[in-house]
């Protein structure tokens, strides 16, 4: 498994290379940015780490400094990579946490294309369409709500939540990014997840208690050995 997380940041690295190298191109941009993997820091993984320090150097959001630096991933090595976490996490009977953005048709090809009976799969921040979800079920995923459920502009994500069913959701923080209402734009941290359970309560129109119990107990059965 470490190998596989090694060569997926090879592969992060080698795309921050070529960004720096074309940013550094265009008139008074000298970008340095340490792509060493950082340990206990603030920004949290490895990835969002590199999308912290490249937007604070390139003053952008961290959000489209990582879009910027995805641009440049080889693609045929990042397919690569997920089928062989797929294929770990079916070897050590560990949830898949996947996280897709702008990717349906292709995510899910590679996980039907890759699927097992004991394949457990964790579908983490899901901001895609309903669509997609009901493609997922099939698969027997479940499915993450962070913060963004609480937006106003998030229409259509909270009609595709009203779609899922209860006993495939689970709740999440997903610090540092998306801090649910009404704390929008700060940083998010753990106690904020108590407004994203009240949101989801109220489209699964059940009470709040509920749902904690019900997520609780989806949490428990996805991550049993």
């Amino acid at each position: 498994m470490e190998n596989i997380v090694v060569t997926l940041e090879n592969q992060i690295k080698t795309a921050l290379d070529q960004f720096i190298d074309h940013q550094n191109q265009q008139p008074s941009k000298n970008l340095s940015v340490n792509i060493e993997r950082p340990k206990n820091t603030e920004y949290g993984d490895f990835a969002t780490n590199i999308a912290f320090q490249v937007s604070k150097e390139y003053s952008v959001s961290p959000m489209q400094a990582a879009e910027s630096i995805s641009q440049y991933i080889d693609t045929e090595n990042l397919i690569e990579s997920f089928e062989k976490h797929i294929r770990a996490a079916i070897d050590l009977k560990k949830p898949l946490i996947v996280h897709s953005r702008n990717a349906e048709i292709e995510s899910l090809n590679i996980l039907k294309n890759n699927n097992d009976k004991n394949l457990k799969i964790l579908m983490h921040c899901y901001t895609g369409s309903r669509e997609f979800a009901e493609k997922l079920l099939d698969l027997n995923a479940y499915f993450s709500a962070s913060g963004i459920i609480t937006f106003k502009n998030s229409l259509d994500l909270q009609e595709t939540f009203k779609f899922i069913p209860i006993k495939k959701l689970l709740i999440e923080t997903d610090s540092p990014y998306l801090a649910p209402e009404p704390n929008r734009g700060k940083k998010n941290e753990p106690s904020f997840v108590k407004y994203t359970a009240e949101k989801l309560s109220i489209l699964k129109e059940v009470s709040n208690e509920d749902l904690i119990k019900q997520t609780t107990d989806n949490f428990n059965k996805l991550f049993s050995t």
